[in-house]
């Protein structure tokens, strides 16, 4: 399998993408260099490393769940380390020279994306905000916010289906105007009914579902939407200095959830656009699906977990626009001391009230 890299051409570092001017950078020589310059550069490097597939006794020691996809062993072309991904691993970080490589295998035919989102959050940014939306939280756990804790954040490109649907709807629908009036000792009400038809046609664009079955669809949809105007062609040089993961999740396993989406969003449309009586039913409605396109796409994401007393909480944030969301431990040390001061002023106030009464 190919492995890629980029180099610097002034000094031979390698390149990393840099959300912060948007092209890939050298931290040695601070060189920067436009994907086009890159193109016309030569600065892709490519080397041959044959994955060889981790026997099943060298995991014994991970979980289940993680046990049941495929383990390969790659060589970092730039140390000769041994690199350790699973099957769904794109992109990655040497962890002993810090070198980044792109799985160019992993990234071709069907799982070769068509569009991605850059980064526009830096790694500094990103812990900027997770401390910042740590101090809006008391009982957190002291090492929750440790150095240590924070070097684990993580650059993560997360594989994504973005649909384009043509669809056309109609709804039958019954409509009363019920009208009162008084007239001498009685009360009269009268009832019109009507038969109400809509139909409509609509376009949807860039409905988005995550295609990774490591990411959780609520976390995922907590730090959504991504700013699709800002979706550029795929580029490798993207990748370089982030994780990046190709789908498991097909069109084909996403599309009912799309397809319930849909049928939903346009009977609230036409419902919504029966006015003017004083009850509506609606009796039939039906949603025909002409066109519909998928785009797989990559999203930026930065992850950062925590363990605590055996459960895994996890922070993430949207590379893109900085929408967080997090699950939070709590420290039942700190509450019950809190606790104990609240209780100890109340008491005292009491106390003193009674001593003056």
């Amino acid at each position: 399998m190919s492995v890629i890299t980029y180099k610097c051409p002034n000094c031979g570092a390698d390149l990393q993408f840099d959300p912060s001017s948007q092209q890939c950078k050298c931290n040695f020589c601070l060189s920067t260099f436009s994907n086009e310059e890159l193109k016309s550069l030569s600065t892709q490097k490519k080397y041959e490393t044959p994955p060889q597939e981790v026997l099943e006794d060298a995991t014994d020691n991970l979980s289940d769940s993680t046990s049941q996809n495929k383990t390969f062993l790659y060589t970092c072309p730039s140390c000769g380390a041994e690199i350790i991904t699973d099957e769904t691993t794109s992109a990655t970080i040497c962890c002993y020279c810090h070198n980044p490589i792109i799985l160019s295998k992993q990234l071709e035919g069907e799982f070769r994306p068509s569009k991605v989102i850059p980064f526009k959050i830096t790694s500094k940014q990103a812990v900027e905000a997770f401390l910042s939306w740590r101090k809006k939280h008391w009982f957190l756990p002291d090492d929750f916010s440790s150095p240590s804790q924070l070097e684990k954040i993580t650059g993560i490109y997360i594989p994504y289906w973005l649909v384009d649907c043509q669809v056309s709807g109609q709804m039958h629908a019954k409509g009363k105007k019920i009208s009162t009036w008084v007239s001498g000792d009685y009360r009269y009400t009268k009832t019109d009914s009507y038969a109400v038809y809509r139909a409509a046609d609509m376009d949807f664009n860039h409905i988005p579902h995550d295609a990774s079955k490591k990411a959780d669809d609520v976390v995922m949809d907590s730090i959504g939407p991504f700013n699709y105007n800002e979706l550029t062609d795929f580029s490798y040089s993207y990748l370089s200095g982030f994780l990046a993961e190709k789908y498991d999740v097909t069109k084909e396993d996403i599309y009912p959830t799309i397809k319930a989406r849909v049928e939903k969003s346009v009977n609230r449309t036409l419902e919504n656009s029966i006015q003017g009586y004083t009850t509506t039913s609606v009796h039939k409605s039906r949603v025909n699906f002409h066109k519909t396109k998928f785009h797989y796409t990559l999203m930026p994401t930065w992850i950062l977990t925590y363990i605590y007393k055996g459960e895994t909480y996890l922070f993430a944030m949207n590379g893109q626009t900085g929408k967080a969301y997090g699950a939070l431990p709590i420290c039942r040390k700190k509450l019950m001391m809190c606790f104990g001061i609240s209780f100890a002023i109340l008491f005292t106030i009491c106390l003193i009230g009674g001593f003056c009464l």
